[in-house]
Formats: C-alpha cells, sequence, structure tokens
C-alpha cells in the first residue's frame, strides 16, 4: 500500500483508498438501514430516545383507531432500547420498531416494520443484538467475525440480506467519484459481461470518440469478477466510466456482490474544461490501486 493511503474496513470486507479522500458509507442490515446517532453520552442517549417516543405519541394513529401510534417501551441489554408503534391488525406489517442500540460511547438506529406474527420473534433478535455490537477505535481494523457500520461492528457471522456502500471524492478532482458497493444475496444476477450493454451500451450512449480500454475478466485475488472500462472525449474533454463486479455467491457473507464503479463527467459530458486526469495511464493507476486491494477481512465470515 502507497504510503499515504489508508485501509478502510466496511462491512465484512477491506478496501485501501488515499488518506484525503471524502468518505461518505450506508449500511443495512436485513435491507434495514443502520443509522448513526450524534449521542455525545449516555445522558443524550436516552434524551434523543425520550425525543422519539414523544414523536410517536403524537403522531396520528393508523387506521381510525383513537389510540396514539405509540405502543410500548422495551429496554434491552447494555441500556438499548425498543420503541413499539403503530399497530395495525389489517396490515400485513403492523408494527414499526425504533430500534436504539447503545454501543459503548456510539449509538445507532435501526427501525423497521414488524409484522404481528413476527413481534415476539424480532424483538427476541433486536434483544440479542444488543449484546453484539461493540465499538470501533478511531482507524481500528478489527479482526474476526464481524459487520463493520463505520465506527461500530455487529460481532455475528448468521446470513442476512446485509449491504454496504462506500462513496469516495479526491481532492482536486471534484467531477470524478469512485463507489463501492456490496450487499449478500439470495438470488445471483448475470455477470457484468453478460449482460446487454453494459458499460459499454452506457457510455456509447452519452459520449462521442468511445473507447474501450477493458473488457475482461478481473479477479482480485480470490474474488472472480469481470471488468469493463471505458473512456470517451467529447468538447475536448477525456470522461471515464469504469465497471468492476463480482457475482458472488448465495447466501454467502464471504461472498457477496460486489460492485465497483469510477465515474469522471458522465453525467454532464457537454460541459468542457480540463480533463480530471493527465491521461488514460493516471485513470487506470487511481483504479487498479482501489480495486487491487479489495478483499474480505480475514475471519470476517466465521
Amino acid at each position: 500500500m502507497k504510503p499515504d493511503w489508508i485501509t478502510r474496513a466496511i462491512g465484512r470486507h477491506l478496501v485501501n483508498l488515499p488518506a484525503d479522500a471524502t468518505l461518505s458509507e450506508t449500511y443495512t442490515y436485513n435491507k434495514v438501514k443502520v443509522e448513526p446517532l450524534p449521542a455525545k453520552n449516555r445522558r443524550h442517549f436516552d434524551s434523543l430516545v425520550d425525543l422519539r417516543e414523544e414523536e410517536l405519541k403524537r403522531a396520528p394513529p393508523p387506521g381510525k383507531r383513537k389510540e396514539t401510534s405509540f405502543l410500548e417501551r422495551v429496554n434491552l441489554p447494555n441500556g438499548s432500547v425498543v420503541l413499539i408503534s403503530g399497530y395495525d391488525p389489517v396490515a400485513e406489517y403492523g408494527y414499526r420498531f425504533d430500534t436504539f442500540f447503545l454501543i459503548g460511547s456510539k449509538a445507532i438506529k435501526y427501525s423497521g416494520d414488524v409484522s404481528s406474527k413476527k413481534r415476539d420473534l424480532i424483538l427476541k433478535l433486536h434483544s440479542e443484538l444488543s449484546e453484539e455490537w461493540r465499538e470501533l477505535k478511531l482507524g481500528e481494523i478489527p479482526e474476526g467475525i464481524g459487520f463493520v457500520a463505520g465506527d461500530v461492528m455487529m460481532v455475528d457471522k448468521l446470513f442476512n440480506l446485509e449491504s454496504w456502500e462506500l462513496f469516495v471524492k479526491f481532492p482536486g478532482k471534484p467531477r470524478v467519484s469512485f463507489t463501492l458497493y456490496g450487499i449478500a444475496q439470495r438470488v445471483l444476477e448475470p455477470r457484468l459481461r453478460e449482460r446487454a450493454g453494459g458499460a459499454t451500451g452506457f457510455l456509447a450512449s452519452i459520449l462521442s470518440g468511445q473507447l474501450i480500454l477493458r473488457n475482461r475478466a478481473r479477479p482480485v485475488g480470490p474474488i472472480d469478477a469481470d471488468e469493463i472500462l471505458a473512456a470517451g472525449t467529447q468538447n475536448g474533454r477525456r470522461s471515464y466510466g469504469f465497471a468492476w463486479e463480482a457475482q458472488g455467491k448465495k447466501n454467502s457473507l464471504a461472498e457477496p456482490y460486489l460492485k465497483a464503479e469510477l465515474l469522471d463527467g458522465i453525467h454532464d459530458p457537454e460541459v468542457g474544461g480540463p480533463s480530471s486526469f493527465k491521461d488514460d495511464n493516471e485513470a487506470l493507476a487511481l483504479w487498479d490501486e482501489i480495486v487491487g486491494s479489495i478483499r474480505l477481512r480475514p475471519g470476517a465470515a466465521g
């Protein structure tokens, strides 16, 4: 790894990135977004929970019920809390769970709809999860089983439809973006180069002077993947659309679907100005350095 680069843990994977890059991340557990909370301490955490409870108590009830939406507050281990609301006996998902996990000095919120039949089961699951989340130190690369979501990690290896996305911007290159995405899956999609058009069709509809720089299998270590890298020139400006995908395996946390994408000037090809890279080799070098570093964190999936 280059001396001015860092290793970032996200989900169950690792990737190397420039230390001065700007990062934005999102995470889901079983398709429900994991939201970081700005809790400064336990008292602040409790006040955030209380505020949400008051909001629910003031909310109009579902359907024609006269009661408020708020139903119950359930305390979980380690100071975590579930607020249950919105019961509707007709709806498929009769409950809304707002779960607040207190994780050391950090906190996250996990909100989703729950069917009436699974109310007790999901409540039990959230109680177990409250003891599986742990705080990460700044810059820590954790060891062993776990799903990393920012500065916390869930120590669990049971299969779920977890996903994550990392969005990267580079200093001095405002029109360049890099996105890395991963999701555990039950159904496999066709591979990148099997899909009609792929990145080739995408760029052909936008850029003139299109050139396919690469269209090939691109394994990274044990990760079986493909890549299509295209460039185009319009109004004297060079633009890029790079895509790398690993199909992954069904029901696997160790081998999820992975996708990397680098875009430069694709959404505004008619705008002129200098190119973001001095030439194709510079663009390829940045791409290869990042994509070549993608790997499963040792022991992360058990």
